[in-house]
C-alpha cells in the first residue's frame, strides 16, 4: 500500500494466537526508518507509547539536511488479545528538487520486524535482530528472541511530491524580494513611531 502526501499513519497486525507460550517475555516492534521519515516523540507521547528512538531527531531539517542513515523506532506493546493493532503517526521531511513535470519522490519502508524478547531461559529460541540495529536499554533484560512471521502493515511506502529544481533560481529571487520588502516596511514603520514620539515629547515640553 502507498500513501500520497507527508503524513500518515502505519498501522500493524499482530496475530497472537500462541501468547501464552510466552508469558515471561515482552512484545516489540521494531521499525527501521529511512532517513526521510519524521517520527515525532512528543506525539508519541501524547499517544502514551512506550518507545525509544534512536536517529534524528530534529523534526525541521530538510532531507538534505540529514546523513543518509536510518533512524529505529522500538515500541513496547501489551498482549492484551490474539490480535493487536499497533499504530505509529509518520511524517516525511521535505525531499531534494528534481527536474522534470510535476517531479515526485518514492520512498520505500521496509515491513517492520514484530518479535518477542525472553529472558535466557528460553533457550529453544534462536533468532536474532538486525545485525545492523542499535543497541535498545528497553531490550537490556531480554537475551532470546523469536519473530513473529505472520504479520501485516501498511501503508509500506510513501509518494510524494517534490520542489522542482529549475524553479529554484526563481524561488530565491521571490524569497530575497519579500525579505527586503518586509525589512523596508519595519524600517519604515519604526521611523513612524520615533517621530511620533518625538512630535509628543516636544508638545509636552
Amino acid at each position: 500500500m502507498q500513501a500520497k502526501g507527508f503524513h500518515t499513519t502505519l498501522s500493524t497486525n499482530i496475530p497472537l494466537h500462541a501468547r501464552h507460550e510466552y508469558a515471561e517475555c515482552n512484545l516489540f516492534v521494531l521499525h527501521e526508518l529511512p532517513a526521510d521519515i519524521i517520527v515525532d516523540p512528543f506525539e508519541l507521547n501524547d499517544h502514551e507509547v512506550c518507545f525509544q528512538f534512536v536517529g534524528n531527531t530534529n523534526l525541521e531539517l530538510p532531507t538534505s539536511g540529514v546523513a543518509n542513515e536510518s533512524g529505529w523506532l522500538l515500541i513496547a506493546v501489551k498482549p492484551e488479545s490474539d490480535l493487536i493493532v499497533v499504530d505509529v503517526p509518520l511524517h516525511v521531511r521535505y525531499g531534494v528538487p528534481h527536474e522534470g513535470h510535476n517531479p515526485r519522490q518514492i520512498i520505500q519502508l521496509p515491513p517492520p520486524i514484530c518479535f518477542w524478547a525472553c529472558p535466557s531461559s528460553y533457550k529453544s529460541l534462536h533468532n536474532a535482530l538486525p545485525s545492523q540495529s542499535p543497541k535498545f536499554h528497553l531490550l537490556n533484560s531480554s537475551t532470546q528472541f523469536e519473530i513473529l512471521q505472520h504479520t501485516t502493515s501498511s501503508p509500506l511506502s510513501f509518494d510524494i511530491p517534490v520542489g522542482n529544481i529549475s524553479h529554484t533560481l526563481y524561488i530565491e529571487l521571490c524569497t530575497v524580494t519579500v525579505t527586503l520588502l518586509a525589512f523596508v516596511y519595519v524600517i519604515q514603520h519604526c521611523w513612524t513611531i520615533s517621530k511620533t514620539l518625538y512630535s509628543a515629547h516636544l508638545k509636552m515640553q
